[in-house]
């Protein structure tokens, strides 16, 4: 069976699953970094589109002809007039929002689908619904001017196609990892299932079970966390349907005969 079957069988057959166990530690390692492979897809083209787009808008906002020039420091969004509130068109209908006295509120941000708005306190990009923050305390005591953003966006531009990869390289990197602990904590409650259970395993048995006990819920959240709206709980969600489904592939092993003397 290879392994976009073994991905299958993971999903919805518990019975299935249970026949895991008499794989290779190799195949199972393998089998894991494949399944945080197709569970970081959805995330990878979320992000970068986020990265994409803001840099976008960002660059779009700061070559529009009526921006005026600015500074970002401690004290918040700065300019020669101190009390400015401009509601700016893009090139592709984007709104650009530029106010320094404090009068935008939630429904203008709302009511557009692409905004980009630099704020007194904070820069704020939406689009398709999505709304992102970065609050000017972030720069550290810096003071950012208008040029200057406009060169490190310059600066940014050029270097996307290598920082992406490398980002999600290390984002890959790092959920794989924590899958393997994650299967490790299972694998401890594993050990306690068999302690009631008739049916006997090694360690080695119930780590690459819990393993591949891991495919439904690791599918389940990447799902979820494609909705529009945050799922409450989703950390317990994870580790309950994990739980379960552990349980129910030790329920659907075959009970070994007791032997006639």
């Amino acid at each position: 069976m290879n392994i976009i079957q073994s991905f299958i069988k993971s999903l919805y057959s518990p019975r299935y699953t249970g026949r895991f166990r008499f794989k290779g530690i190799g195949k199972t390692i393998g089998y894991i970094f494949f399944l945080m492979f197709i569970a970081s897809i959805p995330a990878a083209i979320i992000l970068t589109n986020t990265i994409w787009t803001g840099v976008n808008q960002l660059e779009t906002a700061l070559n529009h002809d009526k921006m005026p020039d600015f500074e970002i420091n401690d004290e918040g969004l700065q300019s020669e007039n101190e009390d400015v509130h401009l509601s700016l068109e893009g090139e592709q209908g984007e709104i650009i929002i530029f106010d320094t006295a404090g009068q935008t509120t939630n429904n203008e941000l709302q009511q557009n689908e692409k905004v980009t708005a630099f704020l007194q306190e904070e820069l704020v990009f939406k689009n398709n619904g999505e709304t992102q923050t970065f609050p000017y305390e972030q720069i550290g005591g810096f003071n950012v001017s208008k040029e200057d953003l406009n060169s490190y966006i310059s600066a940014v531009d050029g270097l996307l196609l290598l920082v992406v990869p490398v980002v999600l390289l290390f984002m890959y990197l790092l959920s794989t990892a924590l899958k393997f602990i994650g299967i490790f904590s299972l694998s401890v409650f594993g050990l306690l299932i068999k302690k009631a259970s008739p049916i006997p395993l090694s360690y080695r048995q119930l780590w690459i079970l819990s393993a591949h006990a891991v495919t439904l819920p690791t599918i389940a959240i990447t799902l979820l966390n494609l909705l529009p709206f945050q799922i409450p709980w989703s950390f317990s969600i994870y580790w309950l349907i994990a739980f379960i489904w552990l349980y129910l592939i030790f329920t659907k092993l075959p009970i070994p005969k007791k032997k006639t003397s």
